[in-house]
């Protein structure tokens, strides 16, 4: 069927950044009252950082919070910073702050290539939860969509290569067939798009050799044009055009940063680096209507929250 302009709106710059990017870095105060040992970091006092900063205070009401540039952490080699977005993290860093760093709001992509720039020893006082959907639960969301198997494709620049192990035991968890496509310069992009043309779901993952302000547009326009669903990787790239993705909240990854630390401080171990365990589901209605998908609601109910019990 020929279609005409696609129905939903293009993405602003700032949109774009948001989805692209996935790290925020700002503050919202100087500084409060605090009980030492834990602190908020974050790169500058924006608006979006303000809402995070806001989150976490009261996940931690204790904690102190401060700039990046200004953060020479507590002077207690027992610290542990909380680095919000990719620009606290690199900053802290390079300041070398004694302790464990925890990283949010970063995607995993930015978060290895971050930690490639430090040493053995000092990477292994960092970890982190990845500001991207766990590729299990995009998956899972697939399942639930179509109620059937169907075969996902996926476009993979080198920077995520690590993730294809990952995806495949995804994929087969929730009983689908992935087509992953190398993809390994950006000029590249329609010929591989054109590979996977036969996939019923293009999921992305954020990859800023793919998805990106050049990019971006082409994709989504490409898809839909050839019937073909796309699964986004954050709520503005569903707002954009995307049928779908789970997300989320501040407070989701808050609840999940107190359960990683009360494992730490119970184990004396740090977890490794992880994607966020609750979420809920984000869906473009328009789009998922002008591709005959009917959406029920054990989709929109499909999430997993803190205290809920569900695999």
């Amino acid at each position: 069927m020929k279609r005409n302009a696609p129905p939903f709106g293009w993405l602003t710059a700032g949109l774009l950044a948001l989805c692209i990017a996935f790290g925020w870095a700002s503050t919202a105060q100087c500084a409060k009252p605090n009980t030492p040992g834990l602190a908020i970091v974050a790169a500058d006092d924006g608006e979006p950082t303000n809402r995070i900063v806001d989150a976490f205070e009261k996940q931690f009401p204790k904690a102190q919070v401060a700039l990046a540039s200004r953060a020479h952490g507590t002077g207690q080699k027992q610290a542990i910073h909380i680095a919000i977005g990719p620009a606290a993290l690199r900053s802290l860093l390079k300041q070398s702050v004694e302790g464990v760093i925890v990283s949010v709001f970063t995607s995993s992509q930015a978060y290895r290539e971050i930690l490639e720039e430090v040493s053995e020893p000092r990477r292994a006082a960092v970890t982190a939860v990845y500001a991207e959907p766990a590729p299990t639960d995009q998956l899972r969301l697939v399942s639930a969509l179509y109620k059937k198997r169907v075969t996902v494709a996926v476009l993979l620049s080198d920077k995520n290569a690590f993730l294809l192990p990952i995806l495949r035991r995804a994929a087969a968890q929730n009983n689908l067939e992935l087509s992953a496509e190398p993809l390994s310069d950006a000029h590249d992009l329609n010929r591989a798009l054109d590979r996977v043309a036969t996939a019923s779901v293009l999921l992305a993952i954020p990859d800023n050799t793919i998805y990106n302000a050049e990019n971006i547009r082409t994709i989504l326009i490409t898809t839909y044009r050839r019937d073909q669903l796309m699964i986004g990787f954050s709520t503005a790239f569903v707002k954009a055009g995307a049928a779908a993705t789970t997300y989320s909240s501040i407070e989701d990854i808050a609840a999940q940063v107190e359960e990683l630390l009360n494992e730490y401080a119970a184990s004396g171990r740090l977890p490794e680096a992880q994607f966020p365990k609750y979420f809920g589901v984000a869906i473009n209605d328009n789009v998922a209507r002008s591709l005959n998908l009917v959406i029920d609601d054990s989709v929109r109910k499909l999430s997993r929250r803190p205290g809920e019990q569900k695999p």
